[in-house]
């Protein structure tokens, strides 16, 4: 590494370290929301340790990292475009953690498989004993369309049936907006929450303080928007977070009334997105998340079928590094992870039988 590089391994970040790490992750082709600054703590509560590089011309890679007793997690980072500073970045943080004693660091890159993820992991797996899972906890892939095409080229991938969806909402006066008002946001939040329970979706991450809490940082930093369904009457009937990602934008949530199952809303609003982000210029419109582990009984796999309608295609992630720093240190991090689980089952079963 060049000796002008500078790494710096922080739990504070003093004013402009903040404004340097969010003019860096600003210029990047790709960085995911939860590298952030602000983002994460909306959701979980996590010790948060900064890393990052920096030279004479500013930050170079940055990362957030979630620690919990003695393990580490990297989620989708570190933000890095150059291959060579992120094998650097990657090797100083492990080598960091390995001299405060943890046991194991896992690393979930926001980079898509291909020629610069073989170098990297090629790189990696030189000095350092690295496990891989083929699972949808360490097997990320997601659904993508291409904006650099003609409108009229990504209606034409549109699965039939979704034209016809999208056809019928406008006909019958549906509306796609960008939320203005913050009066607005419970009526998404009620519809979310009301889908989720009409599916059995198990979702805990929103609520009345955090949506509140995301609109306003997504305003503030320009990170993305929020739109919704409207009928002819204004009234509110689904709606949609957007996150900005670099390049991308990034469908994060989603929700119609599941009263209204006579009308295809959510075609007409995701159609909507992403003609939206085409005019704004981004290269990407990313469904973030296909999981090709479901099958045919569960819900998940009809998401999938949803997704996969509008005609775009397949892309894969890095697979999640899970780098042991002491012998067993992963066997013991799947060990832990149980444990939770167990104590969290065994609290829930306790409160459903007060």
């Amino acid at each position: 590494m060049e000796s002008n590089i500078q790494v710096r391994f922080k739990y504070d970040l003093d004013e402009d370290e903040i404004n340097d790490i969010k003019r860096f992750c600003d210029s990047a082709d790709y960085c995911a929301a939860e590298q952030l600054l602000g983002w994460t703590e909306m959701f979980y509560r996590t010790r948060i340790r900064y890393f990052y590089l920096k030279d004479e011309s500013g930050i170079k890679s940055f990362c957030q990292i979630n620690e919990s007793f003695r393990s580490a997690n990297i989620h989708f980072g570190p933000v890095c475009d150059d291959r060579e500073l992120m094998v650097e970045s990657l090797e100083q943080i492990i080598r960091f953690y390995k001299n405060l004693g943890y046991f194991y660091l896992g690393v979930q890159m926001y980079y898509k498989s291909g020629f610069d993820t073989d170098y990297i992991e090629y790189a990696l797996n030189k000095h350092h004993k690295i496990k891989y899972l083929f699972n949808s906890e360490n097997t990320k892939s997601s659904f993508e369309i291409n904006l650099a095409d003609p409108e009229e080229k990504i209606w034409e991938r549109l699965r039939d049936g979704h034209k016809k969806s999208i056809k019928k909402a406008n006909k019958l006066g549906i509306r796609i907006e960008t939320l203005q008002r913050t009066e607005d946001l419970m009526p998404f939040l009620n519809i979310y929450l009301k889908m989720c329970l009409a599916r059995h979706i198990n979702d805990s991450e929103l609520s009345e303080r955090n949506i509140h809490e995301i609109y306003n940082f997504l305003e503030k930093n320009n990170k993305g928007n929020f739109l919704l369904i409207k009928d002819e009457s204004g009234a509110v009937l689904g709606g949609a977070i957007m996150v900005f990602q670099g390049l991308s934008v990034r469908y994060l949530k989603g929700a119609s009334d599941p009263d209204r199952k006579n009308i295809p809303l959510l075609h007409s609003l995701l159609y909507n997105a992403i003609l939206m982000a085409k005019n704004k210029n981004f290269k990407y419109f990313d469904f973030w998340g296909y999981n090709h582990f479901v099958d045919e009984s569960d819900q998940l796999y009809n998401i999938n079928y949803f997704k996969k309608g509008f005609g775009g295609y397949y892309t894969f992630f890095a697979k999640k590094m899970n780098i042991e720093l002491v012998p067993y240190g992963f066997l013991i991090f799947k060990m832990i992870l149980l444990l939770k689980k167990l104590a969290y089952k065994t609290h829930l079963d306790k409160i459903l039988k007060r």
